[in-house]
């Protein structure tokens, strides 16, 4: 009987066998996230209703801690704040709603005449495009827009249940909120007081960690939010162009969805431009904004956020799609600053100090 030649493969490398262990706990990481993902897809409106709470509870933080600190009870300190931020809001409201609703209807017909000239620019243009294929290209990208849409709002809002999932949407973030401010410092208590210390201790840091990185993000994009509208507000006074106050707070709301956010609200400030003023204004206003862009990137968003806010905007970009396809509007403003807390307390948790995901799959048990 013949007997083929035998084979020593020898020991196992050891970075193989690193690699390897890293592998396969990546993979549960991975695994268990996916079945969080579904099963918050199924429960969309718990989730994003939940999560939305922690951002006015984060600003509200400070002021109910200060209350308890001068002997106030939890739930009169609780009260009082959201009581406050409440007509704070609604006086707002009173003030301006007026002007953004009056300046709607004009906004809206504006970027209307700004798309139609810019289909007979296609066709009287350079580029000569005739009526068959302008139609043909604008259907298409009307056809996507409208799928794209479609699954935007998929697992969320959909038909005449929308009015309910809104309301009880709105009454769960109360709620939430209210138990946040008032018993947030408690609710850890329990569950950390049946780890060992040192487990304790990296959890109490990560939630500390990931709780300022919380605060932080959204008080620094409403402050750069509000640089950026007043700046490219006065420029448009400036230059006479109408609907100041609309396409301010337009800046203003599109600031929270980052990078996206401020492209958008900014073609529609061209479009108001080029409609009223023609396209001097126009490019004027479209350098404005692309100056207050530049000036946001290189010196507010350090200052403000610092190592707040350590994203790529290719990472930023990625997490407002998947956000976006998952959890429709609401679901693309969470992204980031999710990302940003997880990135945050990664890097305080993780034995490596740069905080990589390598270091991090290597303090897994």
């Amino acid at each position: 009987m013949r007997v083929g030649p035998k084979t020593d493969t020898g020991p196992v490398p050891d970075r193989l066998q690193q690699l390897a262990a890293i592998s396969w706990r990546l993979l549960a990481v991975f695994g268990v996230v996916y079945v969080l993902f579904l099963v918050s897809r199924e429960v969309a409106v718990v989730v994003v209703a939940t999560v939305l709470a922690l951002f006015p509870a984060s600003l509200m933080w400070g002021p109910v801690a200060w209350l308890k600190r001068r002997g106030w009870r939890p739930a009169l300190a609780t009260t009082t704040a959201m009581v406050a931020v409440t007509l704070v809001v609604v006086g707002l409201g009173f003030l301006v709603g007026p002007s953004l609703v009056e300046g709607l209807q004009p906004l809206v017909s504006d970027v209307s005449d700004a798309y139609d000239a810019l289909l007979a620019w296609l066709v009287d243009g350079p580029l000569g495009l005739s009526e068959a294929q302008l139609n043909e290209y604008t259907a298409m990208i009307q056809e996507q827009l409208t799928e794209q849409a479609g699954r935007l709002g998929t697992g969320f809002l959909s038909g005449a249940a929308a009015a309910v999932q809104v309301l009880l949407g709105a009454l769960l973030s109360v709620v939430v909120v209210f138990f946040v401010l008032k018993d947030g410092d408690r609710f850890g208590d329990k569950a950390l007081n049946r780890l060992s210390p040192e487990r304790a201790d990296r959890l109490k840091r990560g939630v500390v960690v990931g709780w300022n990185t919380l605060n932080r993000y959204v008080r620094g994009l409403a402050l750069v939010g509000l640089i950026d509208a007043l700046a490219i507000g006065i420029g448009l006074l400036i230059l006479g162009v109408p609907l100041v106050l609309p396409l301010a707070m337009l800046v203003f709301v599109g600031g929270f969805l980052p990078v996206i956010g401020a492209f958008t609200s900014g073609l529609v400030a061209v479009a108001v431009a080029l409609v009223n003023g023609g396209l001097t204004d126009a490019l004027i206003v479209l350098a404005i904004i692309l100056l207050v862009q530049r000036l946001e990137g290189d010196i507010l968003y350090p200052i403000v956020f610092g190592r707040t806010m350590q994203l790529h905007p290719l990472v930023i970009l990625l997490a407002l799609s998947v956000g976006g396809i998952a959890f429709g509007i609401l679901g693309a403003f969470l992204a980031v600053p999710i990302s940003a807390v997880v990135v945050a307390v990664n890097q305080e948790l993780s034995e490596d100090p740069d905080g990589s995901l390598l270091a991090l799959a290597q303090t897994i048990d």
